[in-house]
């Protein structure tokens, strides 16, 4: 119904949102895939950096610089686990290398306790291993799953700007179309309507094949019940059941304006929209007349003018319908609640203060399997085992009633006709712009739509349901003695699928042939208003909100600069923690501060390898850069005979200071 609806992409506010979860990044699915993936892969990363520091930490808390705790640093097993502290970059090698030294001195006596000496080490490994596996995991919590439906905001055209209603322009809305063009956009907007709420309003229909809507929700709410009939007169409302005076109700209960409709705002700035229709069947025996009929064809001639308080308005049916091959043949009226004091019929006679639309159904040649006890398609009349239609013609009528809420000052206007409603909102509810756009919205489609126009009056006899159950032209299988709610029903669902694309409409795709804006709307752009209605239409144009599936991913913006931050401060501590460290030892001298320095010196993986290679008579070695701290990686200076003075000469004095 709303195709071709593009996507804002980047940081927006969902107001659906609690908090800091309102902060949301739209982009396309497959740079979602990216951005997930780098996440991961940076939490990965903090997982190895946070080894590092833990490690360093451990490795440092380990060296001993009591007499006693000299002695057991020359344990080889203590030795080993020192090594590994400070040569094993990842947790995960330094699981593997725990494991293995486990297993390898695993029945040997050893001064120490192995699982002592090698459990806290195998442990913290563990536990960050698996930590940061969970949290890799976790991170695309903060991404919509790409099979959902995800909720972002819609991009407005180019020409989105302010609309006016024009409420002194309504006029009877049954009028036929000024044009064919016309008369074409109102069957797509209907056609549009009814299939779409065929799909997602009508209670156990599955779709044949996965079908998705971009409405906020796929079907706006409402309740079903009975109550009194509300024309006056005896019987007016008719029933199968002639002792019951009663009429069908839906009712769409206060629609909230950003959940239901999609008008994404702040509790502060919404609105909330009910709709209200009570239907029945309507006995209108007394106000026609019957005329006498003209040839021997014997057709039946009825004046019903008083039925829609048209000066000559007749009506021709044939007397004997079943010679013809006759369908169903339907028309429909429509009265506003505002022109009632000068336009309404006399038998339209109630209490309530409502819009009124009025069906014209004629059965003609149709002919039943059974009897039909449905008051609107009564057809108990049997003949040749077939059973045909008790009046020419049957009247369906419906009051429709509107009602704006301010959910902020807790006030209503009352229940009551669409241009009553619209303007005592206006002077009684104190609203704010936004919310005063919402209802202008709503109210433009609700006032100017009613069950001629979603049905009969525009479909024709294919507006009705029950011409589904016709075979051929003429013959219909049973009609159930509810039909008339079903069609009622039809109608009012095909209302609300209309008035949710509608909404939508306003991001620049109204279209001003169609006969539901003709003259009602008047169109404003931003370039000709003040600062001030400038920013609120513009706010308005672009905080529409639609659903997706499959094409976009939602992030929640501060879950993802949580993870970065956190990551990227893990990182730098675990690569700048050894200078800054040693700086810090350098500038402030003790005694432990060395021991401890040259301990992580020495239990490096190239100064071990310098030990092995003095071994093998390779020499003389010296510190880059010269002194501990500051660059000092072992190097092989050739050609020069003596090292830098530092305890460099490869007689294991060095190994053996470190540990006083």
């Amino acid at each position: 119904m709303a195709a071709n609806v593009s996507v804002y992409v980047g940081v927006w506010r969902d107001y659906s949102q609690d908090g800091a979860n309102q902060l949301v990044l739209t982009i396309p699915l497959r740079w979602g895939n990216v951005l997930i993936s780098g996440l991961a892969l940076l939490v990965s990363t903090a997982g190895a950096a946070t080894w590092r520091i833990s490690a360093f930490a451990l490795h440092q808390l380990r060296v001993r610089h009591d007499n006693a705790a000299a002695q057991a640093d020359s344990d080889p097993l203590q030795r080993q686990v020192q090594t590994l502290l400070r040569n094993n970059a990842t947790p995960i090698s330094a699981l593997a290398d725990a494991l293995s030294i486990h297993r390898a001195w695993s029945g040997i006596r050893t001064p120490s306790s192995k699982s002592r000496t090698i459990l806290p080490t195998a442990l913290l490994a563990a536990f960050i291993t698996i930590l940061f596996g969970l949290f890799s995991i976790f991170v695309s919590a903060f991404a919509t799953r790409s099979e959902s439906n995800v909720s972002v905001l819609a991009r407005p055209g180019d020409a989105c700007g302010g609309w006016e209603f024009n409420w002194s322009a309504i006029s009877v809305t049954n009028e036929m179309p000024s044009s064919f063009e016309s008369l074409r956009a109102r069957m797509d907007d209907v056609q549009a309507a009814r299939s779409y709420a065929t799909w997602f309003y009508s209670q156990g229909k599955q779709p044949l094949a996965v079908t998705n809507t971009m409405f906020p929700v796929p079907r706006l709410p409402y309740t079903v019940s009975m109550g009194p009939c509300p024309f006056l007169g005896e019987g007016r409302c008719l029933s199968n059941d002639t002792s019951v005076n009663t009429t069908l109700i839906l009712d769409t209960g206060l629609l909230d304006s950003h959940i239901h409709l999609g008008i994404n705002a702040p509790p502060k700035d919404r609105s909330n929209i009910r709709h209200r229709m009570e239907c029945s069947p309507i006995d209108v025996s007394n106000v026609v007349q019957p005329l006498r009929e003209t040839n021997v064809t014997a057709n039946l001639n009825f004046n019903i003018s008083a039925i829609f308080r048209q000066p000559i308005f007749s009506a021709t049916f044939p007397s004997n319908p079943q010679s013809l091959s006759m369908g169903y043949t339907s028309s429909s009226y429509w009265w506003s609640g505002a022109t009632r004091q000068f336009d309404w019929p006399t038998w339209l006679t109630t209490t309530t203060q409502a819009d009124v639309s009025a069906v014209l159904i004629a059965q003609n040649s149709v002919r039943y399997s059974s009897p039909v006890y449905d008051p609107l398609f009564l057809a108990t009349n049997i003949s040749n085992n077939v059973y045909h239609p008790n009046n020419p013609f049957n009247l369906l009528a419906c009051l429709q009633q509107v009602q704006f809420c301010n959910p902020i000052s807790k006030t209503c206007t009352p229940l009551t006709h669409t241009a009553q409603a619209y303007n005592e909102s206006l002077s009684t509810l104190s609203l704010s712009s936004p919310q005063k756009t919402a209802i202008e919205r709503s109210a433009l489609l609700l006032g100017l739509t009613d069950i001629g126009i979603l049905g009969p009056a525009t479909l024709g006899s294919a507006g009705l349901l029950a011409r589904d159950s016709v075979f051929g032209d003429t013959f219909s299988l049973d009609l159930p003695p509810d039909q008339w709610t079903r069609e009622c029903k039809l109608w009012f669902e095909t209302k609300l699928a209309l008035l949710q694309a509608h909404i939508l409409r306003f991001l620049d795709r109204i279209d001003k042939t169609s006969p539901i804006y003709t003259n009602t709307l008047i169109y404003h752009p931003l370039e000709g208003m003040d600062k001030e209605e400038k920013n609120e239409v513009r706010n308005a144009c672009q905080n529409m909100r639609i659903v997706t599936t499959g094409q976009y991913q939602n992030f929640q913006v501060w879950g993802v600069v949580f993870v970065v931050v956190l990551c990227g401060v893990v990182i730098g501590v675990s690569v700048g923690l050894g200078t800054v460290v040693g700086w810090v030892r350098g500038m402030w001298v003790t005694t432990e501060g060395g021991l401890r320095e040259r301990a992580r010196e020495r239990d490096g993986a190239y100064w071990l390898l310098r030990l092995a290679m003095e071994g093998e008579g390779v020499g003389p070695w010296s510190r880059a850069g010269g002194r501990m701290g500051k660059g000092g990686m072992p190097v092989v200076r050739y050609g020069e005979g003596e090292s830098d003075g530092e305890g460099m000469k490869g007689d294991g004095s060095e190994v053996a200071m470190i540990g006083k």
